[in-house]
C-alpha cells in the first residue's frame, strides 16, 4: 500500500511539473510572438515617420499639398496609438521583466514625441484647423483617474476624429531622457495631466470641460461643437 501511495505522489509530481513546464514554454512562446509583432510594428512606424518627414520636406520646398500630408499624419498617429495600447497590455500581462518590451516602448515614446512636433510644424505650415492634445499618464502609480481620463479621451477622439490629435506619454517611463524635458517644460507634477495647445489641466478633467476648450481653438467650428 505504501509503495502504491508513493507511486501516486510521484505521478502527481511529474504531472504537476509537466503542467508547469508547458505553462512556462507557452508563456515564452507568447512573449516571443508579441515581441516579434511589436518589432514589426515599430519598424512600420519608423518607415511611416520617415515618409512623413519626406512629405513635409517636399511640402516646404516644392508643393502645397497640405491635405495629403495631414491625412497621412492622422493615419500614422492612429496606428501609433493602437499599437501603444497593445504594448501597454503586453507589458502588464508579461510574467518577466522583458527588456525587448522596454526598448520597444521607448521607441514608441520617441515616436509620439516626433509626431507631436511634426503635427505642430504641419499645422503652422498648412494653417490647419486641428487641435493637438498631449496626455501624461501613469502605469506604475495607483491611478484610477488615468483610466477614467483615458476613456474620456477615447470618446473625444471618436467624436472629433481627425480634428483632434492625441499624443500619450507615460510620465513614469524614466528610461527615456527626452521625456524629462517635456515634463520640465510643462511642469508636470501629477497625473493625469492634459496639455491642449497652451493650456494645462491637472487631475481628472471632465468630458464637458475638455469639449469646450477643444472647440474654442477651432476657427471653423465643426458640427460636433454646435451642441455646446
Amino acid at each position: 500500500m505504501r509503495r502504491i501511495s508513493r507511486n501516486k505522489y510521484i505521478v502527481a509530481l511529474i504531472i504537476t511539473l509537466a503542467v508547469f513546464v508547458i505553462g512556462v514554454l507557452i508563456g515564452i512562446l507568447v512573449t516571443e510572438k508579441r515581441t516579434e509583432f511589436l518589432e514589426l510594428s515599430g519598424r512600420e512606424q519608423r518607415i511611416d515617420f520617415d515618409s512623413l518627414q519626406l512629405q513635409y520636406l517636399y511640402l516646404t520646398t516644392l508643393s502645397d499639398e497640405c491635405s495629403a500630408v495631414n491625412k497621412a499624419l492622422e493615419g500614422s498617429i492612429n496606428r501609433l496609438e493602437q499599437t501603444r495600447v497593445k504594448l501597454e497590455d503586453y507589458i502588464a500581462q508579461s510574467f518577466t521583466d522583458n527588456k525587448d518590451f522596454s526598448l520597444t516602448k521607448r521607441e514608441y515614446m520617441l515616436a509620439e514625441m516626433r509626431y507631436w512636433l511634426l503635427a505642430l510644424q504641419t499645422k503652422e505650415l498648412c494653417k490647419g484647423d486641428t487641435v493637438s492634445l498631449l496626455y501624461f499618464y501613469s502605469n506604475i502609480k495607483e491611478c484610477d483617474e488615468c483610466d477614467s481620463q483615458g476613456l474620456i479621451l477615447t470618446y473625444l477622439k471618436n467624436k472629433f476624429k481627425d480634428k483632434l490629435l492625441i499624443f500619450s506619454l507615460d510620465s513614469d517611463f524614466i528610461e527615456e531622457p527626452v521625456l524629462e524635458i517635456f515634463k520640465e517644460d510643462y511642469n508636470i507634477e501629477e497625473v493625469p495631466t492634459i496639455i491642449i495647445e497652451d493650456q494645462k489641466f491637472e487631475g481628472l478633467t471632465t468630458k464637458e470641460e475638455l469639449e469646450k476648450v477643444i472647440c474654442s481653438y477651432y476657427e471653423d467650428k465643426p458640427g460636433e461643437c454646435d451642441e455646446l
